[in-house]
């Protein structure tokens, strides 16, 4: 082990990117300073062993991983008489809808099918771009 002297405000590099800092010494009280990328995981010793003991406990729960890696291939394969895979997730999230006004309610247009209106009437209607005027060439009147 490494034994050093620092005052307040001195530091200590570790490696490339870790410093520590000397904050502040009270009686037998030293405030340090860790400056680490985030990359580098920095725990006092107590919550470490705590952490290290739930992994223990968590990898000896006895999960079987084959029972989950087939239960996870039986929903991963295609249903019989079904289409095949599926391309895209389950399920796509449903559009936002905005509620019509109460004074004007939505009326459907008179070409479109029921299950069109409805999407029409949800969406804002966008004026569509118009091609400029062209301009008179200069020196004309």
């Amino acid at each position: 082990m490494l034994v050093l002297t620092r005052r307040a405000g001195e530091s200590i590099v570790i490696g490339d990117d870790v410093r520590v800092v000397v904050l502040d010494v009270r009686g037998d009280t030293v405030r340090l300073g860790i400056e680490a990328p985030r990359s580098v995981q920095v725990h006092r010793a107590e919550v470490y062993a705590e952490v290290q003991a739930a992994n223990a406990a968590a990898a000896n729960a006895g999960t079987d991983l084959a029972a989950v890696a087939d239960r996870l291939q039986r929903i991963a394969r295609p249903r019989p008489g079904g289409r095949g895979s599926r391309p895209g997730p389950a399920h796509a999230p449903a559009a936002p809808s905005q509620p019509a006004a109460p004074s004007q309610p939505a009326a459907p247009s008179q070409s479109a099918t029921p299950s069109q209106s409805t999407d029409a009437a949800a969406r804002p209607q966008v004026p569509k771009p118009t091609a400029p005027k062209p301009s008179a060439p200069p020196g004309s009147p």
